[in-house]
């Protein structure tokens, strides 16, 4: 404390030996200094107040981006165990399945042709040929969409359409239907 009170005095000897228009000269010389270093203090605060809002800002918006793909990551969690619940539920007879759905929308389907079986990364697939003749194109689509909304995995993979010379309004349409389910694997046995 001693020290502070020695540079004051020092200080007031040094200001009380100028005259008056001196005093005034280094006052206002003073309070150009205290203003340059208040200015400058202000403009150190709010640039340091506008980089935080900026990281806050920056942060708030990685944590919405996170908080959409957490959303979609539960989604596609959500899509996948149905899915694997859907392959490990009972078989399909696809024959069968593909008759009935025929049946439920008015189309007499009796050309059924089994493919071969084809099994990869731990799915068994089992296909069937249909060839539909003389068939409008509005009931072959509620056929397919019969087709793909019942039990298990049941998807249209190829779909040939020909049109027909003696009425252009019917077409002659060969699907290829697939089920998949999931191949037993050696624990099951």
């Amino acid at each position: 404390m001693e020290p502070f009170r020695r540079i004051r005095a020092q200080l007031e000897a040094f200001f009380s030996r100028l005259s008056p228009r001196e005093r005034v000269m280094v006052s206002a010389a003073l309070a150009a200094v205290a203003a340059f270093v208040l200015f400058l203090a202000v403009t150190g605060i709010s640039r340091s107040l506008s980089a935080r809002t900026a990281r806050i800002a920056d942060k708030t918006q990685m944590l919405s981006q996170l908080g959409k793909l957490t959303a979609g990551y539960r989604q596609a969690q959500a899509e996948r165990q149905a899915l694997e619940a859907r392959l490990k539920g009972p078989p399909v007879q696809l024959m069968s399945y593909v008759s009935q759905a025929g049946a439920q929308v008015g189309v007499e389907v009796n050309d059924l042709r089994p493919g071969q079986p084809a099994t990869a990364e731990g799915l068994q697939e089992e296909s069937v040929e249909v060839n539909l003749a003389r068939i409008d194109v509005p009931r072959l689509a509620r056929l397919v969409e019969a087709l793909e909304r019942g039990p298990g995995i049941v998807r249209v993979r190829r779909l040939r359409l020909s049109t027909r010379n003696d009425d252009p309004a019917l077409v002659d349409v060969t699907l290829q239907v697939s089920t998949w389910q999931a191949k037993a694997g050696p624990e099951a046995r």
